[in-house]
């Protein structure tokens, strides 16, 4: 089945004439009746009954109508893309991240990146850090979102540097450390911890946690599969959580404690050095804005 098959069809329901459809479609009669004929056959169906008088539809060509001028019209929009290169205006962006609390911070970008670039497309995975890590060396995404990780080759990939941190103690506003102005390693000590999946926590959380690790009994100890699940046991006074003291990462209903410790936690984005767009650049620069903020 072709279009030339659908078209002369067409032509001839609309006109209940082959003389006419020939004269509409600028062919031959000879033509319209050879690609009805040959469109029967491939049907196996009558479509057309035509007489020395008069030209109708069968039943058959009544119901194979309504799926002709829907498959004319799909083939007609398909052409009508690919000629004028519409993909070409659609500008696609992949983001990586690995906890829904950057995914807020990400809306915020792409709330402003909208403005400049209204046909932007963004590609959104949210998977662990060391799957991002391999993702953005082979340039399966555009730009990750994440904490400095000293596994990542520097040496085709660039790290811009967002904010820089410490760790804060996130627990129940009831529990009775809440009121401290900071905490120390010391004073978790005795205290039950929720911890977080060492390959979706910053490198230095994950070393205090194992630290914390040594000195604890399995019953002091929860696991939480990202950061909203450790904070959800905090929220219910099971334990104590361990998060970057950054803002878009807490949330309401919870005491956050400095930890008084010297690591410092840095907060930014990676991109392969190979990669640079004005959306890549737009995307930095308001990621920057926003991050000045904290």
């Amino acid at each position: 089945m072709n279009t030339m098959q659908l078209e002369c069809f067409l032509a001839v329901a609309d006109n209940l004439s082959f003389a006419r459809a020939a004269e509409q479609l600028h062919v031959t009669q000879p033509a319209i009746t050879h690609q009805i004929n040959s469109l029967e056959n491939e049907l196996q169906a009558k479509l057309v009954r035509r007489t020395t008088r008069i030209v109708e539809l069968t039943p058959d060509g009544r119901t194979f109508l309504g799926y002709a001028k829907n498959i004319l019209k799909a083939t007609h929009f398909a052409k009508k893309r690919l000629s004028e290169h519409h993909q070409d205006y659609i500008q696609t962006f992949s983001i990586g991240c690995h906890n829904p609390s950057e995914l807020n911070l990400i809306s915020l970008v792409l709330k402003q990146l909208y403005q400049t670039f209204p046909m932007l497309h963004p590609d959104l995975r949210m998977i662990p850090f060391p799957a991002l890590r391999n993702m953005v060396e082979e340039e399966a995404i555009d730009v990750m979102i994440g904490f400095r990780d000293e596994k990542i080759n520097l040496a085709s990939v660039t790290y811009v540097e967002l904010a820089q941190c410490g760790i804060t103690c996130a627990l129940s506003k009831e529990h009775p450390l809440a009121n401290r102005k900071c905490l120390t390693l010391e004073d978790l000590n005795e205290e039950p911890l929720v911890l977080c999946e060492p390959d979706r926590c910053a490198e230095a959380i994950a070393h205090i946690q194992g630290q914390l690790l040594a000195s604890r009994s399995p019953s002091q100890i929860y696991f939480g599969e990202n950061l909203e699940c450790t904070l959800a046991f905090a929220k219910a006074g099971i334990g104590l959580a361990l998060l970057p003291d950054l803002p878009f990462m807490c949330q309401q209903n919870l005491a956050y404690i400095p930890l008084e410790n010297e690591s410092v936690i840095s907060f930014g984005l990676y991109y392969k050095s190979s990669f640079n767009s004005p959306i890549l650049r737009a995307f930095i620069q308001i990621l920057k804005d926003i991050c000045s903020q904290f």
